[in-house]
């Protein structure tokens, strides 16, 4: 690496090309960014006793993978700057021309062209000092040649210009302009091929332009380090597409982006926060490209990127999914992690893979995940940790069988995580104040709509039926009764007293019967939500108790109870104890002479049937049909055991051997209830097998 003090018009000067790398952010510099640099170069102007003034760096590397015959330089940082002082100069040959000036502090125009602006002898894109990319090239070269601007104009490009021809109002401050530009100063930087790191440089660098996103850092991090011709290809193939996905907020998606595939790739059950995402990448970028081509890495990104958008940004063609994803993404975004792991299964990397999961059952599964998020919504129960909860679910998830381990893992979901039962839900829905809910809409609207004749009720907005004033009118005190007080209070926000109207405003306050009869009250209303009160003689607390009985019955059926069979979730929970077992051995857990006795109480149950499973953790041995039966525990001198069988189960005749543990504080080691003993010898398990028999029997039943 060399670095030199140099005036930033003598970089500039003789035949020479500024390449941006195709993948570098387009320009982004606003009137802020200008005002400054316009500031420091008029001050810098203002007389003799400034001789320079520093505006940063310029980190270059030879393009050696050319054949043209003008050298051509990448810039690896400070293309804003570049970009934004050659705006100026051509600015400044625009209003010198305007303002009837052939030479500015005695520079003739076409000089101070051909010094900054352009190569005189150079050929097609060749001609121009500083080639930009995309809409930001084509509006440059325009601009120099004093050609119409395309359709696709950049605006930046195009409105700086424009700002600094308006700030060049006279001679005198034109002078000022091209004389203190003559005084900048950079610290060129220019890097060697195949030595420096162009990217550990980049990020070293401190900028007082434009912050770069994460998705600037990745990207650079990703192409900086290939060659000019390597960089175009792999931006073209892959990352550009990845920037169509997410549109005029690219930077910002894409970081949500990432979150949730670093969070897939790594196999975080967390998710990744936002802040270590570029660390994370850069790790986890390294160790793929040490095992796979950069393409077949990049490939993945795009392959998920493009599932995170479907679901996110509506890109879906099909109309169920493209519906699907509407309605869980009304409810919360953070599904998107287990979503995109659902994608793999149902749309496989590999051109020749079938898919594991068929339409149907993906359309199963974000029922699912609706009713999940609805009802614990509609609980009460807690939200903040739903990104956590989707990024641990997204984990679980097999592709081999996508929707059973969805729904597994789902029917395991225990305490704040877990998902409502129907006697929950019901009594929510009917007891609960849903009004103020951030779903109040979302639910009026599912309850009306279930159907195939749908309203679109996107411009209606919620009613109360009993009115919100707490002064309410004589009508409304004397239809609730001397408790009207109580009355309103406990039942104003409930489901039962909710509705959807386009014309709220005339409902306002008024008496139920005018609510009704007026124009385009309950009668007349075509919402199923209304038919219901339409036919009510008044309404009171039974009313709104019933009818918010009714929609909570018609919930029931929208969103669906978890209905996973019992035995199927204590088999895939053996399965997992079974793989963490696998970090522990029998001698580990248990002294010399104790194995003895293990060995011999082993062998004995193990031949008691087929589908017994010999678990082991860091603190006793445990056996499983599909549920544990018994557990057996390191002591000194011996072995206890605990059998999963209440003591009046056990067979009288061998109740003297064991001891209830309900007797017991605490077991040391233990995790089993039932009934405890003791085995010092061979002959002590003679003794207990029956009663082990017995505890087996029961856990198959």
């Amino acid at each position: 690496m060399q670095a030199r003090d140099v005036y930033l018009s003598q970089l500039m000067q003789g035949p020479k090309q500024f390449l941006i790398p195709i993948f570098q952010r387009t320009y982004s510099w606003q009137e802020p960014h200008c005002a400054q640099l316009y500031e420091d170069i008029f001050k810098a102007g203002f007389g003799p006793t400034v001789d320079s003034h520093f505006t940063g760096s310029v980190v270059l590397i030879a393009n050696h993978q050319t054949s043209a015959s003008i050298p051509q330089w990448l810039i690896i940082d400070g293309q804003q700057r570049l970009t934004t002082v050659t705006l100026l100069m051509a600015a400044v040959m625009k209003r010198a021309a305007e303002l009837g000036l052939e030479q500015v502090s005695m520079t003739p125009l076409g000089a101070i062209r051909g010094y900054y602006l352009v190569n005189e002898y150079g050929q097609g894109d060749a001609a121009y000092k500083l080639l930009l990319t995309k809409a930001d090239r084509s509006t440059l070269c325009a601009l120099l040649d004093n050609k119409e601007f395309s359709d696709d104009v950049s605006d930046n490009v195009r409105n700086n210009f424009e700002l600094f021809c308006s700030w060049l109002t006279d001679v005198e401050t034109v002078e000022r302009i091209y004389s203190g530009f003559q005084k900048l100063k950079v610290v060129e930087v220019v890097l060697q091929q195949n030595h420096d790191d162009p990217q550990a440089i980049f990020e070293s660098l401190n900028s007082t332009g434009v912050d770069l996103s994460q998705a600037d850092l990745i990207r650079n991090y990703v192409l900086m380090r290939q060659d000019y011709e390597t960089q175009s290809q792999l931006y073209l193939d892959y990352w550009y597409p990845m920037e169509r996905l997410f549109g005029r907020e690219e930077s910002q998606r894409f970081d949500r982006f990432m979150q949730d595939f670093l969070t897939l790739e790594t196999g975080s059950n967390t998710l990744l926060r936002s802040v270590d995402v570029y660390t994370t990448f850069k790790d986890w970028f390294s160790e793929q490209v040490s095992q796979n081509s950069v393409e077949y890495t990049l490939e993945r990104m795009l392959i998920l990127a493009r599932f995170h958008a479907a679901y996110m940004f509506g890109s879906e063609t099909d109309r169920k999914l493209v519906l699907a994803f509407k309605r869980l993404r009304t409810l919360a975004e953070v599904v998107s992690p287990t979503v995109m792991r659902l994608y793999e299964g149902y749309r496989p990397h590999g051109k020749s893979e079938d898919p594991s999961l068929a339409l149907a059952d993906f359309l199963t599964a974000l029922a699912h995940l609706e009713s999940y998020l609805l009802r614990r919504q509609i609980c009460a129960m807690q939200t903040r940790s739903l990104g956590n909860v989707f990024a641990n679910l997204a984990q679980q998830i097999s592709l081999d069988n996508p929707l059973e381990t969805l729904e597994v893992s789902l029917a395991r979901f225990k305490r704040n995580n877990r998902f409502p039962s129907d006697v929950e839900f019901r009594e929510a829905l009917v007891t609960h104040d849903i009004y103020g809910m951030r779903i109040q809409k979302f639910l009026l609207d599912s309850l009306e709509n279930d159907s195939k004749e749908m309203i679109d009720t996107s411009s209606f907005s919620i009613e109360h039926v009993l009115p919100q004033n707490e002064n309410l009118r004589p009508e409304w005190k004397n239809m609730l009764g001397e408790n009207w007080e109580e009355v309103h209070q406990t039942w104003l926000h409930r489901l039962g007293n909710l509705t959807l109207t386009g014309y709220n405003s005339e409902y306002s306050d008024i008496s139920f019967e005018e609510k009704k009869k007026i124009a385009n009250g309950f009668i007349d209303s075509p919402l199923r939500l209304n038919q219901f009160i339409a036919d009510q003689p008044e309404w009171t607390e039974e009313q709104i108790r019933e009818r918010g009985e009714l929609l909570a019955d018609k919930a029931l059926k929208i969103w669906k109870p978890l209905k996973v069979d019992e035995k199927l979730v204590a088999k895939y929970a053996l399965q997992e104890r079974w793989e963490r077992s696998q970090n522990y051995t029998l001698s580990e857990v248990f002294s010399k002479k104790n194995l003895e006795i293990l060995g011999s109480l082993e062998q004995r149950v193990m031949q008691m049937g087929t589908d017994i499973s010999p678990i082991v953790s860091s603190k006793n041995l445990t056996f499983y049909t599909l549920s544990p039966f018994l557990q057996v525990i390191p002591r000194a001198g011996h072995l206890g055991v605990i059998l999963a069988i209440e003591l009046d189960d056990v067979d009288p005749e061998l109740s003297d051997l064991v001891q209830t543990t309900t007797d017991w504080n605490y077991i040391r080691n233990g995790s089993l209830a039932g009934v405890y003993g003791w085995l010092y010898s061979e002959a002590d398990i003679d003794s207990l097998m029956p009663a082990i028999q017995q505890a087996y029997e029961q856990a198959l039943s």
